[in-house]
């Protein structure tokens, strides 16, 4: 005669804290999403960049009025990537565009800061220090000076210029170093008044932004992974009593 024997009832083991990979995962899976929300940030700035372009491949801001009672004005001094590579500078990396109009014969050009400064040893000229596109507010630094300055247009040191009457067009492939923009009347007088646009083409605009969207969105899917692994609550286990 067999005896049964009765299987002893099952037991359900609480499972332990909220334990320290756990909340490795969560912290981890946090910074993973932050760091996917700012290239998904990125991509849509990139995409938003490439709708704003005109017939010539240039994103183009809106026309400006800048005045002036002195001799000229002249840009801060601009430090384009004084520590990046040289192979990433002209028509790789962007082209910038200044457009000029004014009443009267005007001149556009950049040069080197250091020739510039030496150019208005003296001058009397205003330096934009700072600007705000939207909305657009101009903070000028005024330079004072007794001395004149000779005709723009008859300088050697000029990387790019432009002069005469109507709209006036300047294109500049960036180039490392110290560089300075400066608008005047072609013919050196005081009272500088022209409406400016300003432009830049990015070659490689599309590319940063299929590749910042979709490193966005495979950033994005291992942190919720992540998060997902850390939140979830571990399986209970049952003993056997």
């Amino acid at each position: 005669m067999s005896t049964a024997t009765a299987s002893p009832p099952a037991v359900a083991t609480q499972p332990s804290g909220f334990g320290a990979k756990r909340v490795l995962l969560l912290v981890f899976g946090s910074i993973v999403l932050l760091i996917a929300l700012s290239l998904l940030a990125g991509g849509g700035a990139a995409l938003w960049g490439l709708g704003k372009r005109d017939s010539s491949g240039y994103i183009t801001s809106a026309s400006h009025r800048l005045s002036t009672p002195s001799y000229a004005l002249t840009s801060d001094s601009l430090d384009v990537g004084t520590d990046a590579p040289n192979w990433l500078f002209g028509d790789h990396f962007g082209t910038v565009r200044i457009e000029g109009t004014s009443s009267q014969p005007v001149f556009i050009g950049i040069a080197r800061t250091p020739a510039v400064e030496r150019y208005f040893a003296g001058v009397q000229h205003d330096q934009i220090a700072d600007f705000d596109v939207d909305p657009f507010t101009v903070t000028y630094q005024h330079v004072a000076g007794t001395a004149a300055p000779s005709p723009p247009g008859s300088q050697a040191f000029w990387r790019v210029k432009a002069s005469g009457t109507g709209t006036q067009t300047i294109t500049w492939p960036l180039e490392k170093g110290n560089w300075s923009i400066v608008a005047m009347n072609a013919g050196a007088s005081r009272g500088v008044t022209l409406d400016t646009r300003l432009g830049a083409k990015v070659p490689f605009l599309r590319s940063a932004a299929i590749g910042l969207l979709a490193g966005g969105g495979v950033v994005l899917l291992l942190g919720a992974a992540l998060i997902y692994f850390g939140a979830r609550t571990p399986r209970v286990a049952s003993r056997e009593v």
